[in-house]
């Protein structure tokens, strides 16, 4: 199966299904089941990359969970990578404004939709990669989506 890793928190917003696209600088053609993997990379060194207005309303919902706690280096779940758009000002249009305050909408990036997300009750320890990679789904794990 294909995978994704993400800095948390927005592995686990992801994960959850708070976090409907994937924000990058670069368009993808690939579609079907993704892996949603969290980075090593701790949250302390990612902070400063989030909008400080941000921050609230992330940690509201992650919680219980407080950010410097979400787990790294884990697959946290999978989803259907369903679209990828160009972000346009028609596009920011249709987010709500939790879905803006969690990835980077800058025009002329690109969202990467995601559907049918199901988050793993128990994460799986796995060393994730840049850009899409393959995770070997452990035996006994059924990833249906």
């Amino acid at each position: 199966m294909r995978a994704l890793t993400l800095w948390q928190p927005w592995a686990t917003l992801m994960a959850e299904g708070h976090k409907k696209n994937e924000t990058r600088s670069w368009p993808t053609n690939v579609r079907g089941p993704v892996a949603i993997h969290s980075a090593k990379k701790p949250f302390k060194e990612v902070r400063s990359l989030i909008d400080p207005r941000s921050i609230e309303a992330i940690s509201n919902l992650v919680y219980p969970y407080t950010l410097d706690k979400l787990p790294t280096g884990y697959v946290l779940g999978a989803g259907n990578l369903k679209d990828c758009k160009r972000i346009d000002e028609e596009f920011l249009e249709t987010l709500d404004p939790t879905e803006r305050l969690l990835g980077d909408y800058t025009l002329g990036r690109y969202a990467w939709l995601f559907e049918d997300v199901k988050h793993f009750k128990i994460p799986i320890l796995a060393k994730g990669l840049q850009g899409f990679w393959n995770w070997e789904v452990p035996d006994g794990i059924e990833v249906i989506l």
